[in-house]
């Protein structure tokens, strides 16, 4: 099946450069929303609860932008008359589940832990999302420089793991989290896609808050039925309610890069913010960051420098709806 590509109206870019720079800032955003949203989840002592308040905060952002601008509203208009498959808008999803895995996981793993268990995941997920041409930017062969790039970032994984002592009711996360990290790399491509036919990323990111937030939702009103999640109180400190800030900046900087930079160095763009950030955060925090895991963080930028050195030119989708949905 091959997905078309459409055209953002005028044809905008940005300039690779500061795609590049977008999705790194946006990447040590994100190291910083795993932090505040696992601070939030411990205050709440529910992450759920941290996951769904985290996301709902990241939407005010785009439901405030579709109340004041009339060009967000168009592009919403521009996404009910041109529909891609319905598959294509859920990448909210996946960034909803993230988010819930960032406040139940970086209280356990650590944020450099956790944040190179995703990044790597991310990796895998964007070197197949090139691949199978899942991004706007079209399909880019998987070459030897982008698999030994992938391989290294696993290899990551493991050296920061060494050293650690092994807890049994912990350790099944490390695998989890690159999962849900190769999951991301979808969210990038499908919101990418979306933002094609949009024209406007606060339209796509509201797109996509409504998918995500909204199964979110559903989720958290049926494990409260059945009395999982407990009352929990909102905490004063306005800072725990940033997550969702960075989150929706992260969203919107992903879809203006995806289109010139592709879906792999797009993860291997956010996971330098990341290790930056991550890094730094465990430090501030007092948590004591070990060589293996700065060992990890420098073969994981190896592994980015890798993926950046060969870049194959893509392959255009231009294939009408009609073969799309044969």
């Amino acid at each position: 099946m091959t997905i078309p590509r459409q055209r953002m109206p005028g044809g905008r870019t940005v300039p690779p450069w500061l795609a590049v720079t977008l999705v790194v800032l946006g990447g040590a955003g994100a190291a910083a929303q795993a932090a505040v949203n696992a601070r939030l989840g411990d205050a709440m002592a529910s992450p759920l609860s941290a996951a769904v308040i985290s996301n709902t905060v990241g939407g005010v952002v785009f439901i405030v932008a579709w109340t004041v601008s009339a060009r967000v509203r168009r592009g919403l208009v521009r996404a009910w008359r041109n529909r891609l498959p319905w598959w294509m808008y859920t990448g909210g999803v996946f960034g909803a589940v993230f988010v819930f895995a960032g406040a139940y996981a970086v209280p356990l793993l650590g944020v450099a832990v956790f944040t190179i268990a995703q990044v790597c995941g991310n990796t895998m997920g964007g070197l197949a999302g090139d691949a199978a041409g899942l991004g706007p930017g079209g399909r880019l062969r998987a070459s030897l420089p982008r698999v030994t790039a992938v391989g290294l970032a696993v290899v990551a994984v493991v050296l920061a793991q060494t050293g650690r002592v092994v807890d049994l009711a912990t350790w099944w996360l490390v695998p989890v989290v690159m999962l849900i990290g190769a999951s991301l790399a979808l969210q990038g491509a499908f919101n990418g896609r979306v933002n094609e036919v949009t024209g406007n990323p606060l339209s796509t990111g509201l797109v996509n808050f409504a998918f995500g937030t909204g199964v979110l939702y559903v989720f958290f009103g049926v494990v409260a039925m059945i009395g999982v999640v407990s009352d929990v109180a909102l905490p004063s400190q306005p800072w725990l309610y940033l997550g969702g800030v960075f989150g929706a900046c992260l969203v919107v900087v992903s879809m203006i890069a995806v289109r010139v930079i592709g879906v792999l160095r797009l993860a291997i763009g956010v996971l330098t913010g990341q290790l930056a950030g991550a890094v730094a955060l465990d430090v501030f925090a007092g948590t004591e960051v070990s060589g293996w895991v700065l060992s990890a963080v420098m073969l994981t930028a190896v592994a980015g420098i890798l993926a950046g050195l060969s870049r194959s030119s893509a392959t255009p989708h231009n294939i009408g709806r009609r073969s799309l949905e044969r």
